[in-house]
């Protein structure tokens, strides 16, 4: 299989920082509980979902940002479960994705996971025989407060096994250590499979499309994706979200943000903003980043000249919307994703979005979902989504 090099997608990016600081969250509350490494399993469940839902590079990207920001949080101790819970997740996800069975998972996990935790964990304890001591030390002492606490539970008589088997673990370590965890290997494979299930399978449903059905044949693709502003209208569940979001994923989701791609504007466009600054939200995921001369005449062509180094929380919401298109205008799309982005701006402003999702149009392709009658008027043709037996299309002139 050729290996996929081509750079992260915002969308791609984003997925990544959320669910690696997710991650980071879970080990690092670990590290508070007395089971702190089978409570710190929870943090393999992001990995798993974006095994599950995104190609290497993302979950790769993903386990670098919860490794250094594990390490400058909680050190080294909680940084390496951090290496585990990426490994093991990322095999989770892959079984769910691939519809894989029990025997798969922990296969993988003992040939993926084990061999590599196991190996970095022998060789940097026989190359750091200070560090091998503290940690041994540190291991028994959590084992005898587990032991306490199994006590307290009336589940004493597991404490002394426990305790006797950290001994012996630790007196013949070189032996010890692997064959720990390996066993440990398998436990994690079946216990993510059990508690990651319903998560990831909750994961696959909603990326399914389980949403109002809407049909989108091979005719109506082309007409929407024909240059020209179509306006998407229907009442509230008809499936003009559901319409759009079904274009974006038709189109190639790695087109998403890019130069020539699909660009997409939602209703609250602060749920788009990445930047601190204008310039940099922008210029955000781009690979080549655009010259201050570029940037400035985005900004002009959207009533906002002047406004590169002002801070993307103090913009209104109107500001924000003329932001978005700014960043579509920036990235000449082919094609146009709004899902009623005039549908909360005040009459005036209102006015100016539509003027320039009709400029917009005048280069490539516009779907501009609305429920507002005033709507119909710029556009060069209309879907009605209510139309019976099937969506309409209605030319508009």
């Amino acid at each position: 299989m050729k290996s996929d090099r081509r750079p992260l997608s915002p969308h791609e990016l984003a997925a990544a920082a959320v669910l690696a600081d997710l991650s980071v969250l879970t080990v690092v509350m670990a590290r508070l509980t007395p089971f702190a490494a089978l409570t710190s399993v929870l943090g393999a469940i992001p990995y798993a979902i974006l095994a599950r839902n995104h190609r290497g590079r993302v979950v790769l990207t993903a386990f670098w940002v919860g490794l250094i920001l594990t390490f400058l949080l909680a050190g080294f101790g909680a940084a390496t479960q951090v290496v585990v819970m990426a490994i093991f997740g990322f095999v989770a996800g892959r079984a769910s994705r691939g519809g894989h069975g029990r025997i798969w998972s922990v296969g993988m996990s003992v040939l993926l996971g084990w061999t590599v935790v196991s190996g970095l964990t022998v060789g940097f304890l026989s190359l750091f025989s200070d560090f091998r001591r503290l940690s041994f030390e540190s291991a028994l002492v959590q084992v005898d407060g587990a032991s306490v606490a199994l006590e307290r539970l009336g589940l004493g008589a597991l404490g002394e096994p426990l305790v006797s088997a950290a001994e012996w673990t630790v007196d013949n370590w070189l032996i010890g250590v692997p064959a720990f965890q390996l066993g440990i290997s398998i436990f994690l494979a079946l216990f993510l499979r059990r508690v990651a299930g319903p998560t990831l399978a909750l994961v696959a449903r909603s990326t399914a499309g389980e949403r109002p059905d809407v049909e989108v044949s091979p005719e109506l693709l082309d007409q929407l994706t024909a240059p020209g502003l179509t306006v998407v209208v229907g009442q509230n569940g008809s499936g003009k979200s559901t319409l759009l979001d079904a274009l974006a994923r038709l189109g190639a989701a790695d087109d998403l943000g890019r130069i020539g791609g699909i660009a997409v504007i939602g209703q609250r466009p602060e749920s788009q903003i990445v930047g601190a600054r204008v310039r940099d939200d922008l210029a955000w995921g781009l690979t080549e980043q655009p010259s201050n001369e570029v940037i400035a005449s985005a900004l002009d062509r959207v009533g906002l000249a002047g406004f590169e180094q002002a801070e993307t929380t103090a913009l209104s919401g109107g500001q924000m919307q003329r932001l978005a298109i700014a960043g579509a205008l920036l990235r000449r799309p082919r094609l146009l994703l709004s899902d009623e982005s005039t549908a909360m701006l005040d009459p005036q402003t209102r006015e100016v979005v539509r003027s320039l999702l009709v400029e917009v149009a005048r280069e490539g392709a516009v779907v501009h979902a609305s429920h507002l009658d005033e709507d119909r008027a710029i556009a060069d043709r209309v879907l009605d989504l209510d139309a019976s037996p099937r969506p309409t299309m209605i030319g508009a002139g």
